[in-house]
């Protein structure tokens, strides 16, 4: 890979250093939802960051702990979407139920209940239907990660359907893994899970046709196995960042896939090393929110590029 030029900048921070946050943007600003604290603690925090002025504002908390959930934004509402807590046995609980906040009156509603519980899935949207792919495994609640043969159940809604909609499993079973929307189709990327050959970190991409309904394996790949990475698409180019690879563990790597030459070109190394962050794109500068550092300690950083 060449190297792609690029500055990263630090701003700031969260009210509280947290993981796998629910984020999402709604009329310029971002939105984060509760994460995963110290200890896997669940959090029900929210707070918006304004970019022009580099603040954050806290919100009405979230009615629900839940940390590894989704968020979207469909026109005035942000759904928060799944995720899961850890009980006080050490257990954990995967959670089916949505949350729905109104940012003009700062305050939440029941959504409709997924039809599986999805704990760090996959989620994009697509043609005005919120997506949420995989995840952790719903009977994983005891062994965690390193157990875990994760999941393919994948599902969409729109606030015009009655319910959430079952579609075409995910070929490979993954949590941790990203997903967005190029040309029309959803690709997921990267992921893990547990197999008999151990813990397996993904560098392959698979499409969804929402037209078709199918699944394929697409050829290209991601630059390395990942899980828990960044991702977003800016002007029709891919980004990831950081995210486990390998033995290296967490790393400060990211990386851009130019559809016009169809190559991948490592990007300038973050700040920080980070995973499990948050991620936001506003008038096309990229936001990473909080995260686990290098050590798996929690992250209250944001940084922009």
């Amino acid at each position: 890979m060449g190297t792609k030029p690029g500055e990263w900048s630090v701003k700031a921070p969260l009210s509280a250093p947290r993981s796998h946050p629910a984020v999402a943007v709604h009329g310029r600003k971002i939105y984060s939802f509760g994460g995963g604290g110290p200890a896997f603690k669940s959090l029900n925090l929210s707070e918006v960051y304004d970019p022009k002025t580099d603040r954050w504002s806290s919100l009405r908390p979230m009615p629900t702990l839940r940390s590894g959930a989704m968020a979207a934004t469909i026109g005035d509402v942000i759904y928060v979407i799944g995720g899961g807590f850890k009980k006080p046995d050490g257990k954990f609980k995967f959670l089916t139920t949505v949350e729905a906040y109104f940012p003009k009156e700062d305050r939440w509603e029941t959504g409709p209940d997924l039809l599986q519980p999805h704990d760090y899935p996959a989620s994009t949207i697509l043609d005005g239907k919120i997506y949420i792919i995989g995840g952790h495994h719903p009977n994983a609640t005891e062994g965690g990660p390193q157990t875990d043969p994760a999941f393919s159940f994948s599902e969409r809604w729109s606030p015009g359907m009655k319910g959430w909609e079952e579609i075409a499993p995910m070929p490979t079973p993954r949590f941790a893994a990203s997903a967005v929307v190029v040309n029309g189709q959803l690709s997921v990327l990267g992921g893990v899970a547990f197999t008999p050959q151990g813990f397996n970190e993904y560098d392959r991409i698979e499409t969804f046709d929402p037209k078709q309904g199918t699944w394929t394996v697409s050829p290209l790949k991601l630059p390395w196995g990942s899980a828990g990475q960044g991702a977003c698409v800016v002007n029709d180019r891919l980004y990831i960042f950081g995210g486990f690879r390998g033995d290296e563990g967490i790393g400060t790597h990211g990386a851009i896939f130019d559809p016009t030459s169809k190559k991948w070109s490592e990007l300038p190394p973050m700040p920080e090393a980070r995973a499990a962050m948050g991620v936001a794109v506003v008038d096309g500068t990229i936001y990473l929110l909080g995260g686990w550092a290098k050590d798996r300690s929690v992250m209250g950083s944001v940084v922009a590029f």
